[in-house]
């Protein structure tokens, strides 16, 4: 049995990460209006995400990084009303960010596959919105939850990728053998940096994000060639 660790975005969920981007952080300063200003909230939210990225503390999970992150951009505001609408924005408009993501056939096809013939499959989106979003986007690529044997949120990790601790975590919870799986994603650098825990890779390049040339993943192709590739090996 192999296991394989697929992330979601741009991956198993066919999305353009610029065209996610505006239509989210628009989405998403809406609904905070009257609590956040608009203006720089798009930029405070990639600082806040790139620093609880960073810090790989086992303390704490990443959405507590975060929340404190937040905090100290913005704390004359009352975070817990913020979070509260933030939430409530996920269960609901959110949803209107779906209009620019759509299944990846080819690879929603190839999980169907692997777990028919008994192999193991894990999300390993990487770990920067809470469950209730990740959620979403999974049923937006057209899986349930369950269809996975694990999915990383911001509420059970407490690192992110590229770091070698999220692999680790990974590795440690699921009892993961590196030799025996394989990490599938679009980012150079972000998926493809499984391969320092001994984990083989394979870049999807239908949205890839960074250059494939020096990712030093394994196998590379589109998401057609890695059906390909799994009807013939596995």
């Amino acid at each position: 049995m192999t296991t394989f660790l697929f992330d979601l975005d741009g991956t198993l969920l066919a999305a353009d990460e610029h065209e996610f981007m505006h239509v989210y952080f628009g989405e998403i300063a809406h609904a905070l209006d009257g609590l956040v200003p608009p203006e720089g909230l798009a930029r405070n939210i990639l600082t806040a995400t790139a620093h609880m990225q960073v810090d790989t503390s086992p303390d704490r999970n990443n959405l507590a990084k975060f929340r404190s992150e937040f905090q100290l951009l913005y704390p004359q505001v009352d975070q817990d009303a913020v979070w509260d609408r933030i939430m409530q924005f996920y269960a609901t408009t959110f949803d209107n960010v779906r209009r620019v993501m759509k299944p990846n056939e080819p690879l929603h096809r190839s999980v169907d596959y692997l777990r028919s013939r008994g192999h193991r499959v894990l999300l390993t989106t990487n770990p920067i919105f809470p469950q209730i979003a990740t959620y979403k986007r999974i049923d937006w690529a057209g899986f349930a939850p369950d269809a996975f044997a694990y999915v990383s949120t911001m509420e059970n990790c407490t690192s992110c990728k590229p770091s070698a601790a999220y692999w680790r975590h990974v590795i440690a919870s699921m009892e993961v053998d590196p030799a025996q799986a394989v990490a599938v994603g679009n980012d150079c650098t972000e998926d493809m940096s499984a391969r320092t825990l001994g984990i083989q890779t394979y870049l999807v390049t239908d949205y890839v994000i960074g250059e494939p040339a020096t990712s030093g993943a394994d196998h590379v192709s589109d998401a057609a060639g890695f059906e390909r590739w799994v009807l013939l090996n596995y």
